[in-house]
């Protein structure tokens, strides 16, 4: 667990305004006094995959371009929900040890994942049947097709994945320039 998250204050104010302070005038103008005293304490936890998770091209939205957007399907594992539930309850006792005055946190639920780190969209494997590339990142059935990015392995677990998809990016390098 951490607090390591600096934000501005326009961020503070739309992610973290408890739900008795409204969003504008003066009582609002008074919660936002103790951004300077406030602390966000959390931890990384193991987004479980789960098979019903899809990222499709969308047939029926174009971005500005007319190119067609992504189109996110599926929820988070209950298993993911239950242990942020136990993350969240660690963090208020860290807190409540700490001495803070104003302890409050949402309910973590069952939900569209599509938030940093995402993982597991084009999955890595063998078999084409359950996997998108091969080990070295070519898409099946495509010599000249690979994919570098945190979409090849299947989780990120409880870690942040940067030196992974760096690893990986470097190793799909080399096969494309065919040294591999």
């Amino acid at each position: 667990m951490s607090d390591d998250f600096i934000m501005m204050p326009i961020m503070f104010a739309k992610s973290f305004r408890p739900p008795n302070v409204p969003a504008w005038g003066q009582a609002h103008k008074d919660w936002m006094k103790m951004y300077t005293r406030f602390a966000q304490v959390g931890g990384p936890v193991h987004e479980i995959p789960s098979s019903e998770c899809r990222v499709r091209v969308s047939g029926s939205v174009r971005d500005k371009h007319g190119v067609p957007v992504a189109s996110l399907s599926g929820t988070t594992h209950p298993e993911t929900v239950r242990t942020t539930k136990y993350m969240i309850e660690r963090a208020k006792e860290w807190l409540a040890a700490s001495g803070a005055e104003s302890i409050y946190a949402g309910t973590p639920g069952l939900g569209l994942s599509a938030g940093q780190h995402q993982a597991g969209t084009c999955r890595m494997g063998l078999d084409p049947r359950d996997s998108v590339v091969d080990l070295r990142c070519r898409v099946h059935g495509h010599d000249n097709l690979f994919v570098a990015d945190s979409s090849v392995h299947v989780t990120n677990g409880g870690f942040n994945p940067v030196l992974t998809i760096m690893a990986l990016s470097f190793r799909t390098s080399e096969g494309i320039i065919g040294s591999w």
